[in-house]
């Protein structure tokens, strides 16, 4: 794409905003302001590279300054189970009873490796976009 005389090339948007390794918590808000105002539009393809290089930038100070612990079988499965409104009983298939249910969800018991897979299926089959594996459920 040749850009307009109103379009920015990418050199321009790197004078103006002169993206670097976040450092501080002043850069780190300055930055996200930057990328949710290029959220609300469509982005030229400069725009878009700038984008990327900004969303890299604040995802690593993220990982340095607010690092996420692992995430565990219960939350996984409250997480999954609340944003589908899928109910205990729906999962007996996989469980084999509403009390083995209750105890994986309440943290009272594991599951086996393949019941990891079949939830894994489950939760994929419900949203095509999701590509959950039973890594994600701790096997």
């Amino acid at each position: 794409m040749i850009p307009t005389s109103s379009e920015k090339t990418y050199t321009d948007l790197l004078i103006q905003y002169q993206p670097k390794l976040i450092k501080t918590e002043e850069e780190y808000q300055r930055a996200l302001c930057i990328v949710e105002g290029m959220m609300s539009g469509e982005l030229t393809e400069a725009e878009t590279m700038l984008f990327d290089l900004l969303v890299f930038l604040i995802e690593t100070y993220e990982a340095q300054h607010y690092p996420m612990g692992e995430s565990t079988l219960v939350a996984t499965m409250e997480s999954l189970m609340h944003e589908f409104d899928v109910p205990p009983a729906t999962l007996v298939e996989i469980f084999g009873s509403v009390e083995l249910v209750r105890e994986i969800i309440n943290g009272e018991r594991g599951v086996s490796k393949a019941q990891a897979k079949s939830l894994a299926t489950f939760f994929n089959d419900l949203s095509p976009g999701l590509s959950l594996t039973s890594k994600d459920f701790g096997k």
